[in-house]
C-alpha cells in the first residue's frame, strides 16, 4: 500500500461542497462518529485544524480531522488525527509517513474509552468531568437545545484529550455541559500560540436560574489558566441578548472580530443568516479576570457620556467621528423575532451586520464590544469602546 495524504484547502469557493461530499463518503448523516459538518466548514479551519483525505492507488480509503494538540519544543505544531477508515484499517506507520513531516498522534473514535470514574455526584450544583453514563444525556440535551446532530461522545474522553470536557449536575442529574478544543493562535493581539476554542455549551432550560453557564465557563477558564493557556475564544450570535449578558457583563470577555454568515446552517435558532461575533476572553488580564468572580459591570446610558447610538432597530443612524463609546441596539428576543417576522429579522440582521463590519475590530480605529447597557426605557444595547491595551494588559 502506498498511502497518499491530501490536505484539503478551506479557502476555495467549493469548500462547503467538498466537505459535504467527503462526509457522505464517510456515511453521513447516519455515521454518528462524524462531527457536525457546519463545525468542520467554519470553526475548524479557523482554529488551525486541517481536513485530510487518504488515497491508495487513487481510491479514497480514509480521512479525518487534524485537531490542534500541542506545540513541540522545536516550535512545530502537533496534531491529533481523528481518523475515519472506509473498507479496511489503515496502518498507523503508513498514515504517519503520509502525513510527514507533521507531528501527529493517531486516534480513532473507538479509542475514546476513558472518562471520569462512575461515582455519585454531591447534592446541589456540581461542575466536573463527565462520566461515560453522561454521554446519552449530553447528546439528548444538545439535540433539545441546538436542534441538530450532536458532537460524538468520544470527544469528551481522556484519549482524545479535549481542552475542556465538563458537565454540570443538579442533585446528580445532568443539567448542562461544555466542550472545548485546543486551537492554534487567537484573534487578539495577545494570548499565545496555543489557546482554547470553547466550541459548544448547553444548559437544560429547567436549570437556567442556577447560573450554570457562568459556572461552566469559569471552570473552563480556571482549567485553562492551570495549564498555562491565557486565551479562550468562541463564537456567538451578536443579537442574542442572554448570550451577550453572559459573555460581556458576567465573564468580561470582548468581541473583537465579526463574520457575516459564519455558519452555513439554518435551524430553529438561525432562521436568517447565521452571523457571529468571535468572542475572546483573556482571564489573566485586568479586564478579563473580573469575570472569574461575581459582581460585574452594570452600565447604563448615564455612565456613557458622548455615546454614539448607531441604529434605531433595523435603521442605521449617522455617527460622529471617533466617539468615546458606541451603542448598537439589539432585539429583546432575537429567536422569537425570527419566527414572528422573518422579513423584519432579516432587516435587523442586515443593518447590524453592516455596523459590526464597519466598527468592530482589534486594530486602531475600531471598537471592542465589552458590555450590555440599557437606556431609560429599557432597550438593550451592545457597548463598544476603542480597541487598545485596556483589553489585554
Amino acid at each position: 500500500m502506498s498511502l497518499i495524504a491530501h490536505l484539503l484547502e478551506p479557502t476555495g469557493s467549493h469548500w462547503n461542497q467538498t466537505i459535504d461530499e467527503l462526509w457522505k463518503q464517510f456515511g453521513a448523516p447516519h455515521n454518528l462518529d462524524l462531527l457536525p459538518p457546519h463545525f468542520v466548514k467554519s470553526t475548524f479551519p479557523r482554529m488551525g485544524g486541517m481536513v485530510v483525505a487518504f488515497y491508495d492507488d487513487n481510491q479514497l480509503v480514509g480521512g479525518g480531522l487534524l485537531f490542534p494538540r500541542d506545540i513541540m519544543p522545536d516550535g512545530r505544531r502537533c496534531y491529533t488525527l481523528r481518523l475515519h477508515e472506509l473498507d479496511r484499517e489503515l496502518c498507523d506507520e503508513a498514515v504517519s509517513v503520509a502525513l510527514a513531516p507533521l507531528p501527529v498522534v493517531i486516534y480513532r473514535p473507538g479509542d475514546g474509552v476513558t472518562f471520569a470514574s462512575p461515582e455519585p455526584r454531591p447534592a446541589g450544583v456540581w461542575i466536573g468531568p463527565p462520566q461515560e453514563t453522561d454521554l446519552p444525556a449530553i447528546a439528548a440535551l444538545y439535540r433539545a437545545v441546538w436542534g441538530s446532530q450532536p458532537y460524538p461522545g468520544d470527544l469528551f474522553s481522556a484519549e482524545f484529550g479535549p481542552a475542556t470536557a465538563l458537565v454540570a449536575t443538579v442533585d446528580n442529574r445532568l443539567a448542562g455541559f461544555l466542550l472545548g478544543f485546543l486551537r492554534f493562535g487567537s484573534m487578539s493581539p495577545v494570548g499565545g500560540e496555543l489557546a482554547v476554542e470553547s466550541q459548544v455549551m448547553a444548559v437544560d432550560p429547567t436549570y437556567r436560574n442556577h447560573g450554570l453557564a457562568t459556572r461552566l465557563k469559569r471552570a473552563q477558564a480556571q482549567a485553562a489558566l492551570d495549564r498555562g493557556l491565557h486565551c479562550i475564544q468562541w463564537t456567538v450570535d451578536p443579537l442574542q441578548l442572554p448570550n451577550a449578558l453572559l459573555n460581556f457583563n458576567r465573564l468580561h470577555a470582548v468581541a473583537g472580530a465579526f463574520v457575516r454568515g459564519y455558519y452555513p446552517v439554518q435551524n430553529e435558532l438561525n432562521v436568517v443568516t447565521a452571523s457571529r461575533f468571535i468572542v475572546t476572553w483573556l482571564p489573566a488580564s485586568d479586564h478579563g479576570r473580573r469575570g472569574l468572580v461575581d459582581g460585574g459591570e452594570r452600565l447604563t446610558f448615564a455612565d456613557l457620556s458622548g455615546v454614539a447610538v448607531l441604529n434605531d432597530g433595523p435603521q442605521m443612524l449617522p455617527a460622529p467621528d471617533n466617539p468615546p463609546w458606541i451603542a448598537i441596539a439589539i432585539p429583546p428576543n432575537w429567536t422569537a423575532l425570527q419566527h414572528r417576522d422573518v422579513t423584519l429579522a432579516a432587516a435587523w440582521r442586515d443593518a447590524t451586520d453592516t455596523i459590526f463590519a464597519r466598527w468592530v475590530g482589534w486594530e486602531a480605529g475600531k471598537y471592542l464590544i465589552y458590555a450590555v447597557a440599557n437606556d431609560t426605557v429599557g432597550n438593550h444595547y451592545l457597548i463598544g469602546k476603542p480597541a487598545g491595551p485596556w483589553a489585554w494588559r
